[in-house]
């Protein structure tokens, strides 16, 4: 990977850093994390072929199969304030969308706010974003994005929630080059931050709500306090969701609190 990064990259800093690629790690979070407390550069990268103990948000397990999925997480240092922190989430969710398509234009992804892939109504990638801060500063971000990629099924309760990349494509068209693929989200995470440097939300807003599945539907926010159902209606600036409950009280909904969830399906 790290070659192949090496020979094809063109970008100035994504994938630039220090990369740590290994056959099986038990977390890309948990390593970019000790890098990012070691002084790793913005851009650094953690990347491995089998996850072990992969987890999403609220705590979920992300099944990683061998050499079927792109399991990588970024050291980021964004000119960012804390506050602005989440955007690197949704950021990631617009930055993965496009390398999909990049690599395979034949596939259209949609983006479950605020942070998982969808192609047909079913999760194709999900992102789970931790942040160091030091002195009320943000010191560093690490969004770990988890893209299935090769997997031809799923069991359980994912047969219905998830799919992959190949899934999605006629079966003659053979594997997905995952270098490739790193290689795609890395240029598009570039631009993605740095215009999130420049513009905040705006500087992404255009293309991540071009794909929303989510705004201007009902859905289900589920909380550890209480769950309700609403109207998702707008992203503000620092990427919370915006929501009117059934009472007619407009919510301000944070990424981090609670899990949205469509009425009709996954979505």
């Amino acid at each position: 990977m790290k070659a192949y990064l090496e020979k094809h990259l063109t970008t100035r800093w994504a994938g630039r850093g220090d990369i740590c690629h290994e056959e099986q790690m038990d977390s890309t979070n948990r390593r970019a994390k000790e890098m990012g407390r070691s002084g790793a550069p913005h851009g650094s990268l953690a990347v491995c072929d089998v996850q072990t103990a992969g987890r999403g948000r609220m705590q979920r397990t992300w099944e990683t199969p061998a050499h079927q999925a792109l399991t990588q997480t970024m050291v980021l240092r964004p000119q960012l304030r804390l506050d602005q922190a989440p955007l690197i989430t949704l950021g990631a969710a617009v930055a993965s969308a496009q390398a999909i398509e990049d690599v395979c234009p034949d596939l259209h992804v949609g983006i479950k706010w605020p942070n998982d892939g969808i192609i047909n109504g079913k999760k194709v990638f999900g992102i789970l974003s931790e942040m160091a801060v030091v002195d009320g500063k943000l010191d560093f971000v690490a969004p770990g994005v988890g893209i299935n990629v090769n997997q031809t099924s799923f069991d359980g309760e994912l047969k219905e929630k998830a799919t992959s990349m190949k899934l999605e494509r006629p079966a003659e068209m053979g594997d997905i080059d995952l270098k490739a693929l790193m290689c795609a989200y890395l240029t598009r995470m570039e631009k993605v931050v740095d215009a999130l440097e420049v513009s905040g939300f705006d500087g992404i807003a255009q293309e991540y709500l071009r794909r929303s599945v989510t705004l201007n539907q009902k859905v289900q926010v589920i909380g550890a306090q209480e769950t309700f159902i609403a109207t998702a209606k707008a992203i503000d600036e620092e990427g919370a969701l915006i929501v009117v409950d059934e009472n007619g009280t407009e919510r301000r909904v944070l990424c981090g609190d609670v899990s949205v969830r469509g009425l009709m399906g996954y979505c």
